[in-house]
């Protein structure tokens, strides 16, 4: 049995946070500033933001949120380091929204992001429609968008109170495919008698298309096997809890942790512990309990290059 858990400690009190350069999941970043030149039509300015401060990090139930405006700009003046994260934006409506805080989830860690609607406070008329996430150079978390209207009195101005909403419908099933994944891979690791010599690589999470990658070869005979134990953890109901560990913790706990990576003193990173089946380094979003994943079906395991892909379906 593993040592007592630490519960996720007050937000101001935390260390500074870890970026953990994994490939299966994408852990708390830690917080910085960033400098950078914002162009816009009225003028070219030089300002120092704060690092966005993630809120579904800690609470994942969030679906609406007041925050400030710290930046607004077209996507066309982006930095060159941050416009390759919209490649199809069209640069001729597309603004960028940096918020002091957001619910909004950014895409990675093989997870869609959110979208949804920001509204100013003060005049609900006033909209920006949400249509991609990404996390930006510097810990900014950028939101991608088209304002209803046109003009540039119609835009929100740093300092502006606004109303974050996110699609809650797509938030569910994100967080049940991305779950659903980590049955899966925990799946393979619980049957490590049967079916050695495998390690995960990465995984995808996304209505279309979701995986998870094996380092090792899987043969397709244990497809039955591996579809039984996923119905046992999901007919378990085990509870989904987040956790922030050091690095002795995570190694500790989880069971896939790059070895490379080193972990400054001190420093936190963010866990999803499905209780009672294995933890997982990991940022996404996920629901409270594997039972609200729902029925999840091994479609088939295929293989290439000494790696097996385990593809699986929501129903």
């Amino acid at each position: 049995m593993a040592a007592a858990r630490s519960a996720i400690p007050p937000l101001r009190s935390w260390p500074r946070p870890r970026t953990l350069a994994a490939t299966l999941h994408s852990p708390l970043q830690s917080p910085h500033t960033r400098s950078s030149k914002i162009s816009s039509k009225r003028s070219v300015f030089t300002m120092t933001l704060p690092k966005t401060n993630a809120l579904y990090q800690t609470d994942e139930s969030l679906r609406t949120h007041s925050t400030k405006v710290l930046s607004v700009q077209p996507v066309s003046s982006l930095t060159e380091s941050d416009k390759p994260l919209f490649k199809n934006a069209d640069a001729s409506k597309d603004h960028v929204v940096v918020t002091a805080e957001t619910i909004f989830y950014a895409q990675g860690g093989g997870q869609p992001c959110d979208t949804g609607k920001m509204t100013l406070a003060s005049n609900t008329s006033l909209t920006f429609d949400v249509t991609a996430v990404r996390n930006g150079a510097d810990g900014l978390i950028l939101h991608l968008g088209t304002f209803a209207s046109a003009a540039e009195n119609d835009q929100f101005k740093a300092g502006d109170t606004v109303d974050q909403a996110i699609d809650s419908e797509k938030r569910v099933m994100n967080s049940r495919i991305h779950t659903g994944g980590h049955v899966v891979g925990l799946a393979v690791r619980h049957l490590a008698s049967s079916i050695p010599d495998v390690s995960e690589l990465k995984a995808q999470h996304y209505p279309d298309l979701a995986f998870v990658d094996f380092q090792g070869t899987i043969e397709s005979k244990h497809k039955d096997a591996i579809q039984a134990q996923v119905d046992k953890f999901i007919a378990a109901e085990l509870p989904v809890k987040v956790y922030f560990w050091n690095e002795a913790e995570l190694r500790e706990k989880c069971g896939v942790v790059p070895g490379a990576v080193a972990i400054p003193e001190g420093e936190l990173v963010r866990a999803v512990d499905i209780v009672g089946a294995g933890a997982y380094p990991c940022g996404g979003t996920h629901v409270p309990d594997t039972g609200k994943v729902g029925k999840v079906t091994i479609k088939k395991i295929s293989r290439s290059k000494g790696n097996s892909k385990v593809s699986y379906t929501l129903n």
